[in-house]
């Protein structure tokens, strides 16, 4: 009886170890070649970029281990290689030769699978049409490039939603969210936030988008516009609003830019168009550089030889009053202060500006 009673407990050990989940991580990493030996491969927070952890390379292999209480995405990172992954208790791989390569627990075997099937839809409906439309002229090609990425969006956002709905509250489902594009989707992406669990819902850069949509929607076409004011903003470094231009009898129209910013600079000559054709008691423009150092403004402004009036040193604040995730933004701006249109670019922008300044007179 004794006997039959230790066997009985040993199996239940067994059953139990075989079942119960892991309650540590190894990570085994391979590199490409012996070049990377005794160097280091550092693991970052996917989201701030700040390193957790480190390994050293010896005989072209590298090791993590340790523990987590909850799923997290994480980054592996080695000179230009890296490999984004998720973070969890097992036995995961990883090849530093390829950013998907991670695998061997559930959440990285499923994104392999979401990699893989997205893999499809990049090859023969984005990247093989972009190819192919290389040769036409700049603003024909923009105009197929937008074509090519809606379609694209089309197709993609189906599967992007099928994999988060199996992945509402784990490192997995905030992934999927943060590289689709339901991320510049607003009204899909607050429905889906909105199902999500707590390891999705508490991720610090969704709650920022999620109350950057509602300032978008606050700021939609129709609505009055939100002033701001930028104390140093003016060329002589005086106080300066949106208010002393917007809401004053004109249309405006103002670009949100930056100096650094390359489609920014790209769109300068269709403003320049614009302003040409229309200014004058009718119509105005006005530039408010964002997110970017006074001097590097100045030259650019210079260099471009931007006429119309810009208010400078204006930090992040017109990007959070209306939800502004990317530049450039340009918003059109009724006399009253309405506004008319937002996110306007390229031949879009002038057509918009013909529509409203044929209504004027």
């Amino acid at each position: 009886m004794k006997k039959i009673v230790v066997v009985s407990l040993f199996v239940a050990l067994i059953l139990d170890a075989c079942t119960s989940s892991p309650k540590s991580y190894i990570i085994e990493g391979v590199v490409p070649d012996d070049s990377y030996n005794n160097q280091m491969v550092y693991m970052s927070d996917y989201e701030t970029r700040e390193n957790t952890d480190s390994a050293l390379v010896v005989d072209g292999k590298f090791t993590f281990t340790g523990s987590v209480d909850t799923t997290v995405i994480r980054r592996l990172g080695l000179e230009q290689l890296y490999v984004n992954f998720i973070l969890e208790n097992g036995k995961i791989s990883v090849d530093m030769a390829d950013p998907k390569s991670a695998k061997g627990t559930p959440l990285n075997n499923e994104l392999s699978k979401y990699y893989a099937e997205i893999a499809v839809y990049e090859k023969e409906e984005l990247w093989e049409k972009i190819a192919e439309i290389a040769h036409l002229e700049d603003e024909i090609r923009r105009i197929r490039y937008n074509e090519i990425h809606e379609q694209y969006r089309q197709k993609v956002v189906p599967l992007c939603i099928k994999y988060f709905n199996a992945n509402k509250n784990n490192a997995l489902g905030i992934f999927i969210l943060w590289n689709s594009p339901i991320v510049r989707m607003p009204e899909l992406f607050d429905s889906l936030y909105a199902q999500a669990g707590d390891i999705v819902r508490n991720f610090k850069t969704f709650k920022n988008l999620v109350e950057l949509n509602v300032q978008k929607k606050q700021t939609a076409e129709g609505r009055t516009f939100i002033d701001f004011t930028i104390e140093n903003g003016n060329m002589d470094g005086s106080k300066v609003s949106l208010s002393d231009y917007v809401g004053k009898g004109k249309y405006v129209l103002v670009d949100f830019w930056a100096s650094w910013c390359a489609p920014c600079i790209a769109e300068i000559p269709v403003l320049v168009e614009v302003y040409n054709k229309y200014k004058g008691d009718k119509f105005d423009m006005l530039g408010v550089a964002v997110m970017d150092k006074r001097e590097e403004t100045l030259k650019s402004i210079e260099s471009h030889k931007t006429l119309w009036t810009q208010i400078l040193d204006a930090g992040d604040i017109p990007l959070n009053l209306y939800g502004i995730s990317g530049i450039p933004h340009i918003i059109l701006f009724g006399p009253d202060g309405t506004i008319v249109a937002r996110d306007l670019r390229g031949n879009g922008l002038k057509a918009k500006v013909e529509e409203v300044m044929c209504d004027c007179y």
